[in-house]
């Protein structure tokens, strides 16, 4: 494999040196009238297709524009449009700097009109940590913008996940699936990762919040060569919010059913008269109860961050995060399956209010961080950017489980007591560089991580507990504290280095083809140390390293259409390497080879998205036990997941809509101790459909008001692997939207899943339950805005 991408390397830049093109460029800066640097300015050349989009340091470029005269615009909300006339030349670059004016009217103006025309986003932030349109990049990338967020009234990244194409919630925690791949946190450390950067805020048992969200970015497929260590279906990035230099304040509240409230508050602006230190300070509170027996959940969420601006080139970010969750019953345990003894099994046989928990049961999660991003232009060709960023996440639990199979319905049940603390600390070093050589642009990105996880504490005690009647439970015997009987015990302490360098070079070869080619080297560590005899495993270690590559081809016929065709690869050491069970084991990887089609159309006001995918995925490890040694694994050749997803998003007029498609097909290689060969893997349906489209009022009798509706559909799955007769029902569901904004107010109205239709969003590793998904729900929120 690393002779055949030398090659294609070698050839893909032979090509480069034949190309030629006698078109020019423009590029500039653009600032207020105090100097500052104005991110996301729209640029346009009149009557033509081309333009671009000013990154965080004001900095646009169009290239490949024909010698001659035009017309270039700028505006950006809050500003008053410019207008510049400028001349191309013939294989040259024309250097503009330019200051728009603030313009408070227009403002006031336009941010009521933003609540109708924010569904689509052109750019991403993780895709290649670079300033391309997304129409440019090789890979399926979604978007979620602020306005989704908005109108679906979303909490969680759970709430939000019926809008993404192909991803689904598997449960009521942190599990989701991209592509027929579960990510669950944080055991797959880059299936999440925030402003880019490796280190979830969240564990496993938890609905990543949204309160100092801006939007959220899918990446699908292996992304190992920006983030290392990764699952093969994708990566989700939260993009955070950032200190603003106009003064701006909002709050919200909501209530909803099972006495659910949410209260937020988010300002921002600047604190120096001189504007170079800004301020950002978000705060949150939620608490709710369940359609659950004894179900509830307390979140505290508090966010400041501070920017200071050294000069139009320079600035630093301090970003912190707090958030503490205090609950009865933390994971989603699931509902009752029943077994009917003839290799069918009834979904709908037990009443939904039911668990297998304890009142006694509950969950205290504290997670911080603390990132700090470090930004330097040395010139319009050259930047720097390093960000630190440290994780620590504290979970103390209690909770009583399914052990065995239901038996006049009654279950067998076990207790667990976890004391766990967890650390992530990541450092990453890239620089940005763009050059020219004779006709060929390009961008190149190079970069250094260092990633230190791991535990100080995994403190885990199991024993079997009380059987249970499920019908008529009787909690009076349950377990209130640790149980002194232990039949399975953790007492360790781990820590995990990565050490990883990569380059990427995007290659603009001419205006209608763009290449892109990176490839990353990794070297991994792992030492797990017991912290008494206690310890079942008394330790673990291992060792890898890993090559990384990824390169692709765009071509685009029009400004606006692109087709694109990639490959990429991802790694994963294994969780376990004990030379007592064989180890160590190769890593876990994954090869995928995608093609695609990208349009933007109506201005890019709405763009459509198709991509087909195959994704080999390799060195799975699964029980291997033998006469002398029961404890033996072995890896197995793995799975192959193959796809089609379509996706279209943006507004027409008084209409903005979200949609998509995703079909997929993930089986079994061979046969093994985890299953046969063409076995459905778990949690990954065939079919995936959703749809949302918003109507927004412009008559002055409803002026301000909007409708919406939507829903999505899920094809019956799989869900337990082992057991293929284990199959979750298929469901479509339902939600709908109403609100009404009157000068900075909006009132919103959601009711989810309208039709009360009872689905599940996936299996829990057993046949005796299913995680079930929420009953017929509203919430009614207001929002109040202040600049």
């Amino acid at each position: 494999m690393k002779s055949n991408f030398t090659l294609i390397l070698l050839t893909l830049l032979g090509i480069t040196g034949y190309c030629y093109a006698q078109n020019g460029s423009v590029t500039g800066y653009i600032q207020s009238a105090d100097k500052e640097p104005l991110r996301d300015v729209s640029i346009r050349l009149q009557n033509t297709t081309q333009g671009s989009l000013t990154n965080k340091d004001g900095y646009f470029v169009i290239r490949q524009v024909p010698p001659g005269v035009y017309t270039l615009s700028a505006s950006t909300l809050g500003y008053s449009a410019l207008k510049q006339n400028v001349t191309i030349s013939a294989n040259k670059t024309t250097q503009l700097d330019l200051q728009l004016s603030e313009d408070r009217r227009e403002l006031q103006e336009v941010t009521v009109v933003s609540r109708k025309t924010q569904y689509n986003t052109d750019h991403s932030s993780v895709a290649t940590r670079t300033d391309v349109p997304l129409i440019e990049i090789p890979q399926s990338v979604q978007v979620i913008s602020p306005q989704i967020i908005r109108d679906r009234q979303a909490f969680t990244l759970n709430d939000l996940t019926p809008l993404m194409t192909g991803v689904k919630a598997n449960n009521a925690m942190g599990g989701f699936s991209l592509r027929g791949f579960t990510g669950y946190n944080p055991n797959d450390a880059s299936f999440t990762t925030f402003n880019g950067i490796r280190g979830t805020l969240y564990l496993w048992s938890q609905q990543p919040l949204l309160y100092n969200i801006e939007k959220v970015e899918v990446l699908r497929g292996p992304a190992s060569v920006l983030f290392s260590e990764g699952m093969p279906g994708g990566v989700i990035n939260f993009v955070t919010k950032k200190p603003q230099a106009q003064k701006r304040f909002e709050f919200t509240a909501a209530y909803g059913s099972w006495h659910a409230a949410r209260f937020s508050a988010d300002a921002t602006g600047p604190i120096t008269k001189d504007q170079k230190l800004l301020y950002r300070a978000i705060v949150g509170y939620d608490r709710t109860n369940s359609f659950r027996d004894y179900q509830k959940v307390e979140n505290i969420f508090v966010a400041p961050s501070l920017t200071y601006l050294f000069s139009p080139a320079t600035n630093v970010t301090l970003e912190a995060n707090y958030a503490h969750e205090n609950s009865v019953q933390q994971y989603d345990r699931g509902t009752y399956v029943k077994d009917n003894k003839d290799g069918t099994y009834d979904f709908n046989y037990y009443p939904n209010n039911l668990t297998v928990q304890s009142p006694s049961d509950f969950g205290k999660t504290t997670n911080t961080s603390l990132t700090m991003t470090f930004n330097h232009r040395f010139n319009q060709n050259l930047s720097l950017a390093v960000v630190q960023r440290y994780v620590r996440s504290q979970f103390n639990f209690a909770d009583h489980f399914v052990s065995g199979a239901i038996r006049n319905d009654s279950v067998s049940r076990s207790y667990s007591y976890w004391d766990y603390d967890q650390f992530n600390a990541q450092t990453t070093a890239y620089l940005n560089y763009k050059v020219a050589t004779g006709k060929i642009q390009h961008t190149i990105l190079a970069g250094v991580d260092f990633n230190r996880f791991g535990w100080y504490k995994n403190d885990y005690r199991s024993s079997p507990t009380t059987r249970i009647a499920i019908l008529q439970p009787n909690y009076s015997n349950d377990v209130p504290a640790p149980n002194p009987k232990v039949d399975y015990y953790d007492d360790n302490k781990q820590a995990t280095n990565l050490i990883g360098g990569y380059v990427q070079d995007q290659i603009s070869l001419s205006q209608k083809l763009k290449a892109l080619l990176s490839i990353r080297y990794d070297s991994y560590s792992l030492i797990q140390t017991p912290l008494s005899k206690r310890d079942d495993a008394q330790g673990d270690a291992s060792e890898a390293t890993a090559w990384v590559p990824r390169f692709g081809l765009v071509f685009l016929p029009l400004p606006t259409v692109s087709f694109y065709g990639s490959y990429t690869k991802s790694f994963a050491p294994q969780l376990s390497n004990s030379g007592g069970a064989g180890g160590p084991f190769p890593p876990r990887t994954a090869e995928q080879f995608e093609v695609g089609y990208k349009g933007d159309f109506f201005s890019n006001r709405l763009s459509t998205m198709v991509s087909a995918y195959t994704i080999d995925y390799t060195n799975i490890l699964a029980p291997d036990p033998s006469a002398t040694n029961p404890n033996r694994k072995a890896v197995v050749p793995g799975t192959r997941s193959r796809g089609v997803e379509a996706t279209v998003q943006g507004n027409l007029k008084n209409v903005s809509i979200i949609g998509g498609y995703a079909y997929n097909n993930h089986v079994l290689l061979s046969n093994s101790s985890i299953g046969k060969e063409g076995f459905q893997y778990v949690n990954a349906p065939h079919h995936i459909a959703n749809a949302f489209i918003n109507y927004h009022f412009t008559g002055n009798l409803l002026k301000g008001a909007g409708i919406g509706i939507g829903g999505r559909y899920t094809s019956d799955h799989v869900g337990n692997l082992s057991n293929q007769n284990f199959i979750v029902p298929a469901s479509t569901v339902l939600d709908a939207v109403a609100n009404y904004a009157v000068q900075r107010v909006n009132f919103q109205l959601n009711v989810y899943n309208l039709t009360n239709a009872r689905y599940f969003n996936g299996g829990l590793s057993r046949n005796t339950v299913a995680s079930l998904g929420n009953p017929v729900n509203i919430r009614v929120g207001i929002s109040y805005l202040i600049y």
